[in-house]
């Protein structure tokens, strides 16, 4: 019986696909976004560097300002899927306990904070930049389960990424790739 249902952040209630960025920029922001979230920022989700330090890595790159704009107005390149929040926090008032289980900066966290107030609708959550571990690796999987004392068999987990998505099947963790909502209804 699942009591637990788990998601990721970004891509499930935060739009932060290329996209967006597209959207927003009005042109095409592939080769930009490759840039800005590329390995470097690596060190900004697993918490070891701020994004005000990463961003002035750039300094001298001719994206820099538009960089800086990205990476310091996230209610415009990182806004709420408004839509899917308010489905998901209805699962709470069906009996569900939610948690979420996300590779985030500091930043993006306390804006996400900010915009949905986190500990009024979830349980709990792992964030990749308070604990030096990100998804796709096991152990922050496992560090949800035990620091919320949970069962993988009474748990799910929606990603928008598949490899993360395949790590959490392979502990026993019943999950799947998140498109839109009808992925969640599918399963419950």
């Amino acid at each position: 019986m699942i009591k637990n249902i788990i998601f990721d952040i970004g891509g499930v209630m935060f739009d932060d696909s290329t996209e967006n960025v597209n959207h927003v920029l009005g042109r095409d922001s592939k080769e930009l976004c490759k840039k800005i979230y590329g390995k470097g920022f690596r060190e900004c989700i697993l918490g070891n560097m701020e994004i005000s330090d990463y961003v002035e890595s750039f300094k001298n790159d001719s994206d820099y300002e538009l960089i800086k704009d990205i990476t310091n107005n996230l209610d415009i390149f990182y806004p709420i899927m408004r839509t899917n929040f308010e489905y998901i926090s209805k699962l709470k008032d069906k009996g569900y306990k939610l948690y979420i289980l996300s590779n985030i900066t500091k930043e993006s966290y306390e804006y996400v904070n900010k915009t949905i107030n986190i500990d009024s609708i979830f349980e709990g959550g792992i964030y990749s930049y308070q604990e030096g571990l990100r998804k796709p690796d096991k152990e922050i999987f496992e560090l949800l389960l035990n620091r919320y004392n949970l069962k993988r068999e009474e748990c799910i987990f929606f990603d928008d990424k598949q490899r993360n998505v395949d790590s959490a099947n392979e502990l026993g963790i019943r999950s799947y790739v998140f498109n839109n909502i009808k992925d969640i209804e599918d399963v419950l």
